[in-house]
């Protein structure tokens, strides 16, 4: 498995978990917002560990 398949099996399994327990602990207002931020936070991640285009650290 790569390193990019683990990031994202790992952070939409996380990011279910964590929206779905604010959606029932706090309200589906609460883990929709969640449920973004995660998402921004998903979108970050693989940009970070994707293929790069070209130098850098």
């Amino acid at each position: 498995m790569t390193p990019v398949a683990r990031a994202r099996a790992g952070v939409m399994t996380g990011g279910a978990l964590v929206a779905a327990g604010a959606g029932f602990g706090l309200g589906l207002a609460v883990g929709l917002v969640v449920a973004g931020v995660l998402l921004v936070a998903y979108c970050l991640l693989l940009m970070d560990v994707g293929p790069g285009t070209g130098g850098g650290p």
